[in-house]
């Protein structure tokens, strides 16, 4: 008899955690009906989200006492949006919209004079340490993220970061670039979408910026952005890191808070055109 109790106890208990979420779903399109993939979906600074697939169609479960949140959906290169979860639960079948956003350019002044072509970041690496990193649910991103320095405005040529991870899965990246304010990534700096597919092999993952026309003129945050395919599921990667090497973040979900690397940093470097 007490088995059977304690049984269901655990049933019940499960039953009312399952009920307690709930799940909204549907697809992201632009202005002319487009699908949005790659879309960025959460609490900003939270700790839920999940991300659009290639198709531009979403599933998040929510926590009930998570309803009250605000809901941001962020696409480079559009307008964010941001609705609170009780209104995203009120629709079976939601339609998100996004507008683009039009840009005004800075522009970016680079010396005629002789430019070097310099490795800025981390190149190097300390043995036995590293940094497993994965997303909190299968359907998420997780971020490994360096700030870089500038003595003067740059051309960015490549983004490189140093795997552990060996198992030659093929997996999709995006780089992206953020402003760097109170000693934390910040807002994106460069509106591009820049996704690559990539083979996991132990060494140097590097993404080639040099036809993408990507110039900065102040310290900024470059980061590597696993997105989920729909193929894989939330296997970490390991990536290597260097002791004492600071001014390094990751995350495990869209939008979700920037933890800093405490053990040591993750080796990653951008090579510019000064």
């Amino acid at each position: 008899m007490r088995t059977y109790l304690l049984l269901f106890l655990f049933t019940s208990d499960f039953l009312l955690k399952a009920k307690a979420q709930q799940l909204i779903s549907g697809k992201i399109t632009d202005a002319k009906g487009g699908p949005l993939s790659y879309v960025n979906i959460g609490v900003k600074g939270g700790k839920i989200g999940t991300i659009s697939d290639a198709k531009g169609n979403f599933k998040l479960s929510i926590p009930q006492d998570l309803l009250a949140e605000s809901f941001t959906f962020s696409c480079i290169g559009f307008q964010e949006q941001t609705f609170s979860g009780t209104e995203l639960a009120k629709q079976p079948n939601l339609q998100i919209t996004l507008s683009e956003k039009i840009e005004l350019l800075n522009e970016v002044k680079i010396s005629n004079t002789k430019r070097k072509v310099r490795k800025l970041g981390i190149t190097g690496r300390t043995p036995m340490v590293s940094i497993p990193t994965s997303s909190k649910t299968s359907t998420d991103i997780f971020e490994q993220a360096r700030l870089i320095h500038l003595q003067s405005a740059a051309k960015i040529l490549d983004a490189n970061i140093f795997l552990i991870s060996n198992d030659e899965r093929e997996v999709t990246i995006r780089v992206n670039f953020y402003a760097f304010k109170n000693g934390m990534p910040a807002e994106r700096l460069i509106e591009k979408s820049i996704i690559k597919r990539k083979v996991l092999k132990k060494g140097w993952l590097s993404i080639d910026l040099s036809d993408e026309d990507i110039y900065i003129a102040q310290d900024f945050v470059v980061s590597f952005e696993y997105l989920p395919d729909g193929k894989e599921d939330n296997k970490r990667i390991v990536f290597a890191a260097k002791l004492g090497a600071s001014d390094s973040w990751l995350r495990s979900n869209s939008l979700g808070l920037w933890r800093k690397n405490e053990v040591g940093g993750a080796t990653m470097y951008v090579t510019a055109e000064m």
